[in-house]
């Protein structure tokens, strides 16, 4: 029993730390906030939905992945951009195009929740004395994967570089060369591709929805702000924290008290660390 409840706690955690980690590097970049994060995950939940009978599981998360690329592109060129400096109106936008996405899944998908089925659902190891499936062993697996392949990205590359210059100060980077739309727009890219991983990784886990991104931007943006908003590595904390408290309260509490709970100690645990866990840096921005 408790080998299952800590990998649905990472399973959870994972999920919400690829939204949340996305969400960091966006408004590390560009200052603002991406509200279509959510439904980014809902998107790619149902492209690799679609895409498995076709091009497999592992072929299904790439096509979700490629596809938010492109979705990450138009987010960029039509509800940011154009908003660079006035925060409020680049706000208003993301939280539009979030909602034209979901209309948009409802049209194409239906408004039923829908179960993801994958050839990992229907295998599992036995770990102590609990069969687990290998989809949440690939869930936590993957996520774990992402978010290292990510920080080096950040951490030892041009492009890492080009982030960290851009996050410091906008103009002082125009001024050495740095296109700072171009580094913009791939911080978003970036950004809608993790959250793509995120739905295509934990949807075979859940039931698939178009409404699914509300509850995961809704973790995440916990999980940003218990970790200390703008700090990598205090979000993944803040992610691990939220999933196994929600994974714990689920079994020896009630899985309908599960999130309030979180939520109640995210509120207690502010009261008394208002900045978050790992107050915000701005060197850490991404």
């Amino acid at each position: 029993m408790f080998e299952q409840i800590v990998v649905n706690g990472l399973v959870l955690s994972g999920g919400y730390a690829l939204v949340a980690v996305g969400l960091t590097l966006t408004f590390g970049v560009m200052r603002m906030v991406n509200f279509a994060e959510g439904q980014s995950v809902m998107i790619g939940a149902f492209v690799a939905y679609t895409a498995v009978p076709y091009v497999g599981y592992v072929g299904a998360i790439a096509a979700a992945m490629a596809v938010n690329a492109g979705l990450g592109v138009i987010l960029e060129r039509t509800a940011f951009r154009p908003f660079r400096g006035v925060e409020l109106n680049g706000l208003i936008a993301s939280m539009g195009m979030s909602i034209i996405l979901v209309n948009l899944a409802e049209l194409v998908w239906g408004t039923t929740p829908r179960p993801f089925e994958t050839i990992y659902n229907e295998t599992s190891i036995t770990l102590g004395t609990v069969g687990i499936s290998v989809q949440r062993l690939l869930c936590v697996a993957a996520s774990a994967a992402l978010l290292l392949g990510l920080w080096w990205l950040v951490q030892y590359t041009s492009l890492g570089r080009k982030f960290r210059a851009v996050s410091e100060d906008h103009e002082t980077a125009s001024a050495m060369g740095i296109d700072v739309n171009q580094v913009s727009r791939l911080a978003l890219v970036i950004g809608s591709m993790m959250a793509a991983a995120a739905g295509a990784l934990a949807g075979p886990v859940n039931m698939i929805a178009p409404d699914m991104g509300r509850t995961e931007m809704l973790n995440a943006f916990a999980a940003i702000i218990l970790g200390g908003f703008g700090n990598v590595n205090g979000t993944i904390l803040g992610a691990l924290l939220i999933g196994m408290i929600q994974s714990f309260a689920a079994v020896y509490i009630s899985n309908a008290y599960s999130t309030s709970i979180a939520f109640g100690l995210l509120v207690l645990t502010l009261i008394f660390f208002p900045r978050g866990l790992v107050p915000e840096r701005v060197d850490e921005n991404v």
